[in-house]
């Protein structure tokens, strides 16, 4: 595929209640901080996120985008290099780790859908023929109670032996 120029490159915050306290033995929250980027290309979108401080998003509105948008959508660890290298002195670490690795997950999705590829091909994943089978065991994590109730007919009508 020929130059596909970045085009614009987007973040929004979003802060999100936990529909209960949670902790992880050291700190507690009730809500957590969703930063999603938008990376527009050609006639496509990316997406990307990354749970961190709503400053992520300004730092990726106010620098990261300008960075990527002088790189080829088709060349995303171009656009990572540059982006890594722009916040030599604000600190690569932490906050601007996470600002870049959402604005590059981005960038690989717009690569994606550019190409009418799966995302994991660009990866080299391959498919293999294989047989799914399915286990359960009695749990309380949330989400696998109401999978386990549905028993050996609902692994059944999933596909699963």
């Amino acid at each position: 595929m020929a130059w596909a120029p970045v085009e614009r490159v987007e973040a929004a915050a979003f802060t999100v209640p936990t529909d209960a306290p949670e902790a992880d033995g050291t700190m507690h929250w009730e809500s957590t901080t969703l930063v999603v980027v938008e990376a527009y290309g050609g006639s496509e979108t990316g997406i990307g996120y990354t749970y961190t401080h709503h400053a992520a998003a300004v730092l990726i509105n106010d620098k990261l985008s300008a960075v990527a948008r002088q790189h080829d959508a088709m060349d995303p660890p171009a656009a990572w290099r540059a982006m890594r290298h722009a916040v030599r002195n604000i600190g690569r670490e932490g906050l601007a780790a996470t600002a870049i690795s959402a604005v590059d997950t981005a960038l690989w999705d717009l690569k994606a859908r550019l190409m009418a590829a799966p995302l994991a091909r660009l990866f080299g994943a391959r498919t293999c023929r294989f047989t799914a089978v399915a286990a359960s065991r009695p749990t309380t994590t949330r989400g696998w109670t109401s999978n386990c109730r549905a028993g050996p007919a609902g692994t059944v009508a999933a596909g699963l032996r």
